[in-house]
């Protein structure tokens, strides 16, 4: 007679190692989480602050006065160029324009009065010590660039790249070639030309002539002239602002390819789109009164 083993002396002692693993599983999982809670509790805090930071700024876009809360952060607003910086005191830097609404042109008058000025006066301290006189060309780029050309032209033709560049110039004012300038702030007497390839990161530009951008040109930042035309393939990238605001009627055009993604404008005067699309209205210059709208962070 065969003798069967009993199923029971196999089916325990599995039970058995089964337990036993589990417990071990079970107690590890016990020590990790251990060592993790104080990382788990680092990133709640860092979560809860960044969360009150950004509860401060949205109440500081709502008109709430800093500290109407004292359990959130104090909020601090400043210019930033044509935008309004709004920091809070744990270090969160938010960059606001205005949202597109209908602005008087007598608001549109005080906003372009007051950046125009502040512009002016930022470029000549940057370039006083390096007045020119006659007309310029520059077929090199410097990684820092600031001129004043006084009773002469500006003409910058080349494929550097420039991290900073500031010019003050009595005359017109051309940029062509592949130029790449990471910000570029511009204040012209003249007419100023954007051609070719010349792209910028940033841009700050006032003339009080007219401002003509055609070619594959990329832009983003404001441009104030008193007419302005952006065609072929430019690209205005968001935030563009491009504002018509000079004496007579003031104009502004948008045709071929182009596309201005922010906002294009010609208060009290006249403004052609050729394609709906062209222009998207997102956000005006904050130097414009009225609701902010966050577009980056610093």
């Amino acid at each position: 007679m065969v003798v069967r083993p009993s199923s029971r002396g196999f089916v325990l002692p599995l039970v058995a190692v089964l337990l036993f693993s589990l417990m071990l599983l079970f107690t590890m999982l016990l020590k990790t989480t251990g060592k993790m809670n104080p990382v788990l509790l680092k990133h709640k805090a860092d979560f809860e602050k960044f969360y009150n930071a950004e509860s401060a700024v949205l109440l500081h876009l709502q008109g709430f006065p800093s500290g109407y809360y004292p359990e959130l952060p104090q909020v601090q607003g400043s210019s930033f160029g044509p935008w309004e910086k709004i920091c809070t005191e744990d270090s969160l830097c938010l960059v606001a324009g205005t949202k597109p609404h209908y602005v008087s042109y007598g608001d549109w008058a005080n906003g372009v009065s007051s950046y125009r000025a502040a512009l002016e006066k930022q470029i000549l301290e940057s370039g006083e010590d390096k007045s020119l006189y006659g007309n310029r060309r520059f077929f090199q780029g410097e990684p820092f660039m600031a001129r004043v050309v006084r009773d002469g032209d500006l003409e910058v033709d080349f494929s550097d790249s420039v991290r900073r560049a500031v010019f003050w110039v009595e005359g017109t004012s051309l940029f062509r070639g592949q130029a790449h300038f990471d910000t570029l702030r511009l204040y012209s007497l003249g007419d100023v030309v954007l051609q070719g390839d010349v792209s910028v990161g940033y841009l700050e530009l006032y003339t009080q002539g007219h401002f003509r951008a055609e070619g594959n040109v990329q832009f983003s930042g404001v441009a104030v002239a008193s007419s302005f035309q952006i065609q072929d393939r430019v690209q205005g990238l968001f935030p563009a602002v491009v504002v018509a605001h000079g004496s007579g009627i003031p104009w502004g055009e948008v045709s071929g390819n182009a596309v201005v993604v922010g906002a294009a404008e010609a208060p009290g005067g006249l403004l052609g789109v050729e394609r709906s699309e062209s222009v998207k209205q997102e956000v005006f210059p904050a130097f414009v009164e009225g609701p902010r709208k966050i577009w980056g962070r610093l």
